[in-house]
């Protein structure tokens, strides 16, 4: 009688552990659907997602955040901003900033967002937005 019993289990917990694998498997290609043009919208809801807790954003409550941390408006505005540097700090965050593990995409995103925070339209774009999509380009071989 408990080897029928084992059985079932057995049974169930490979059930289980197929479905969790099919989810898991799912999620980079949920992410690479997403890939195209970069979206400020899209950069907006992550901000509020993951990065409000820390850092004021807009629509965010002043007291809900660390009066220590820059609003991300400021880091927007900082003089001489470069997306260059804000992609280090996203890619290779600094303590106590956690590390996301955000894609190209998400990070593309994300400097959209940040562009329309930016005050100084004359200021260099933070990334031109067609360098976000480009994959690398290799000398031909000659």
């Amino acid at each position: 009688m408990a080897r029928p019993m084992r059985a079932r289990i057995t049974r169930s917990v490979v059930a289980l552990l197929v479905g969790f694998a099919a989810v898991v498997a799912a999620c980079p290609q949920a992410r690479a659907q997403q890939a195209g043009p970069t979206s400020a919208e899209r950069g907006r809801d992550l901000a509020q997602r993951l990065c409000s807790s820390c850092h004021l954003t807009p629509g965010s409550p002043v007291s809900s955040v660390p009066a220590s941390v820059p609003p991300l408006h400021w880091i927007a505005n900082k003089p001489g901003q470069t997306g260059d540097a804000i992609v280090l700090v996203l890619i290779k965050p600094h303590a106590p900033m956690p590390d996301l593990s955000l894609t190209r995409q998400e990070i593309g995103d994300v400097l959209s967002f940040l562009e329309t925070l930016r005050t100084d339209k004359g200021a260099p774009a933070l990334k031109p937005p067609e360098q976000l999509n480009e994959k690398p380009q290799f000398p031909k071989p000659s």
